[in-house]
């Protein structure tokens, strides 16, 4: 549906009294030659909204009261901000972060196209607290299409990642994305990947990896979504095994976050309403019709 067909059709719906049909999704959810799978998020293409009419009768010769509302597209730039290499502030109240696992890649020995079965961890700190477990494992045990991590942030917060992996017995040295050797970056679409050399073209790139990263060596993702990229193993940038596929997440950012499952930040869900007598579902909603949903954080 184009963008004119979308306008007809909030007008329409605003005079009908019906909701206004949402943006199509703009992720290309394409599938690399590797068989790994883009995480798509819905980003809003185009300006959506609802025209109302008041009275919505009226006599020949009168006319009624029309209000147009409009939500207009938002980017990562409108809710988050970035202090290279890593560190991100939310620039908006309310503002909700997701974070999913893309891929795991340490390997020992330079790198590599495949993944190694090193257990590596991530970890995030919020608002400067201490940082907490959002991951460990191998890629074997990578779902990207399970958030780890998904909670509602008032502006101003910050929030960075750090993270290591296993080295024998012991853990190798932690890295945080406020490292002064660039160990972890937060990248949004169209960022170039700092590394020393082109990725895609090396032939080391990891299958995870490729579907969010263009030939340019640039950054492929949603326009609402940074992509955090560790290099846990190595410190000498010059290096080609100082690649950025040690551990690689997607970030999301939202203004509303709501799928009906009642575990609202409050503990009330005015959005499934019925659902139940007592509990999160039976109360009354200090939030009263705004959407606070929030996710228990794993750990």
């Amino acid at each position: 549906m184009n963008p004119k067909h979308l306008l007809v059709f909030a007008t329409v719906a605003g005079l009908l009294g019906l909701p206004a049909l949402a943006a199509p999704n703009s992720g290309n959810g394409s599938n690399n030659s590797s068989g790994s799978s883009k995480i798509t998020l819905p980003d809003p293409l185009f300006p959506a909204g609802v025209l109302s009419a008041t009275p919505k009768v009226v006599q020949a010769g009168t006319f009624p009261t029309l209000n147009w509302t409009i939500a207009y597209p938002t980017t990562v730039s409108d809710l988050a901000a970035v202090t290279p290499p890593a560190q991100i502030t939310t620039i908006q109240s309310n503002t909700y972060v997701d974070v999913r696992v893309v891929g795991v890649g340490v390997t020992q020995n330079g790198p590599s196209p495949s993944v190694d079965t090193i257990p590596a961890e991530i970890r995030i700190s919020v608002g400067g607290g201490n940082y907490t477990q959002l991951f460990y494992g191998t890629n074997a045990d990578v779902d990207p299409t399970h958030s780890t991590y998904t909670k509602k942030h008032n502006k101003g917060t910050t929030i960075n990642f750090g993270g290591r992996y296993v080295d024998g017995d012991n853990w190798s040295p932690f890295m945080t994305g406020v490292n002064s050797n660039v160990q972890i970056v937060a990248l949004k679409n169209g960022d170039s990947i700092p590394t020393s050399y082109n990725l895609p073209q090396s032939g080391n790139m990891a299958g995870y990896l490729q579907p969010y990263v263009n030939s340019d060596n640039t950054v492929s993702i949603g326009a609402n979504s940074l992509l955090v990229m560790a290099e846990y193993g190595g410190t000498d940038r010059t290096s080609a095994s100082f690649d950025y596929q040690d551990f690689v997440a997607l970030v999301n950012f939202s203004g509303k976050n709501n799928n009906g499952h009642g575990n609202n930040i409050d503990g009330v869900d005015s959005s499934n309403p019925g659902q139940g007598s007592g509990g999160p579902n039976g109360g009354v909603d200090p939030s009263g019709n705004f959407d606070d949903e929030g996710h228990a954080q794993h750990q």
